[in-house]
């Protein structure tokens, strides 16, 4: 069933290409930067109902084809131009096999959509509808909001959106610099001499594994309920649920990834992505485009032995971030990364990051409770599941989801850096790892 809902009303909306965007616009020349989002659905899929909802969905948002115009981009609204089966049906491989080949195929960002919609459908009688994505026209909220049309327009049309969202025309100086509050221009400038410094203490990647960007991704599926224990643990033992996963990661990665280590180069740096949208200045709820920023934690190796010690160095860390605005201040690291870009050539640009961004891994983990997945969820919403690329900074990153009782991390990985095998065992050190935490427990004293 789907909802016709006038796709040739809307003008064309024109904003403005922000810092981030065009700094993942240059990684995306050296390989491509695609993101994935899925949800697995309850039965067998209608195929050609579904099609017309993507069609709705997009109509109706405003969206369409990207064109960008020197620091500007709009979107072309569509008219009913793309072909009925644009929606690819597929039906003879895996979610893994399928997004693996996906997030390193490039888009032509002058002749289709940045989206590349599916349906596939899994081995239990059920489907999975998602979007692999050009990663610098959104961030996963608003492809969150894609989704949701895409579903309510196929689902529940009565509860589809009928308006078309906005575009940013204000850039992240202005929409999270230090007018906007919680951090001051010295001290993002002090942090960044801080990180330059710390970076030279940090593991990295050799230059034959950085420039092998070839992703794959990794599915894992902990056990329903695990997720409401840990938050318990953590509620009662003062910290968060992303510290825990953060500690976790850093964890694995210092005993399985492979990083080059020598001289005073025993430490571990690792990344997390963050939402800026509820630090800006202006109500972002219904904009569509890409509002993220990052923070850095350090993993002294003296931490790395001792796991109590580990999450309290991380939980202190982070909380720091957020009384500082470190992720807001990342505008300042994302520039000094704009204008390398724009001095170096591209074969170069790799071995800059290598070196001054030696990242282990990175997390991006994002709890659905009180969106619209959950309001269907556990049926016929069965599970969400979003998958973030590694980028030229880092070998692997954790893209962790939680949906009412269940949870899932989707791994991404350099295929030539961490194998099937070595993804295994990193995510059996993290789940072995939240295991423990949620039955004995966490002593930080």
């Amino acid at each position: 069933m789907g909802i016709r809902m006038g796709m040739t009303t809307h003008p064309a909306a024109h904003g403005r290409l922000n810092l981030f965007q065009r700094l993942v616009r240059q990684w995306d020349a050296i390989h491509p930067y695609n993101a994935a989002q899925a949800i697995r659905i309850q039965g067998k899929a209608d195929v050609p109902a579904i099609r017309t909802a993507w069609h709705d969905a997009l109509g109706s948002l405003g969206l369409g084809r990207a064109h960008v115009e020197r620091d500007r981009f709009y979107f072309e609204h569509l008219n009913g131009q793309l072909p009925r089966d644009v929606v690819r049906h597929v039906t003879d491989q895996t979610l893994e096999a399928f997004l693996s080949r996906e997030l390193n195929r490039r888009f032509d960002e002058h002749d289709v959509c940045p989206f590349r919609p599916f349906v596939l459908d899994d081995d239990g009688g059920n489907h999975y509808i998602g979007v692999v994505y050009h990663h610098w026209v959104a961030d996963g909220v608003s492809i969150r909001g894609l989704l949701r049309q895409w579903f309510l327009c196929h689902r529940d049309p009565d509860r589809a959106r009928r308006e078309p969202l906005q575009l940013a025309r204000e850039g992240y100086w202005s929409l999270f610099g230090p007018h906007a509050g919680r951090w001051t221009l010295g001290d993002g400038v002090l942090n960044g001499l801080r990180w330059t410094s710390r970076f030279r203490r940090v593991r990295r990647m050799n230059r034959k594994d950085a420039e092998a960007m070839s992703q794959a991704v990794t599915i894992r599926r902990v056990e329903d309920g695990l997720i409401d224990c840990l938050r318990d643990v953590t509620r009662a033992a003062g910290v968060t649920l992303h510290d825990l996963i953060l500690a976790a990661a850093a964890e694995a990665c210092d005993k399985h990834l492979p990083l080059h280590s020598h001289g005073v180069r025993h430490d571990l740096a690792m990344g997390a992505i963050v939402d800026l949208r509820p630090q800006a200045k202006v109500d972002l709820s219904n904009t569509f485009g890409m509002f993220l920023g990052f923070t850095t934690t350090l993993c002294r190796t003296d931490d790395l032995y001792d796991w109590p010690r580990l999450l309290r160095a991380v939980a202190t860390q982070n909380a720091q971030h957020k009384r500082a605005g470190h992720s807001q201040a990342s505008v300042l690291r994302m520039a000094a990364g704009l204008v390398a870009g724009r001095v170096l050539p591209a074969e170069r640009m790799v071995d800059f990051y290598r070196k001054r961004v030696p990242l282990a891994g990175g997390t991006s983990n994002v709890n659905l409770a009180g969106t619209w997945a959950a309001e269907y969820h556990p049926a016929p919403v069965l599970e969400y599941l979003r998958f973030s690329p590694t980028g030229p900074l880092m070998p692997l990153v954790f893209s962790t989801t939680t949906l009412g009782r269940r949870f899932n991390l989707c791994l991404t990985r350099r295929s030539s850096v961490v194998s099937d095998a070595l993804a295994k065992r990193i995510l059996d050190a993290v789940t072995n790892r939240l295991d423990r935490v949620a039955s004995d427990g966490i002593a930080l004293m």
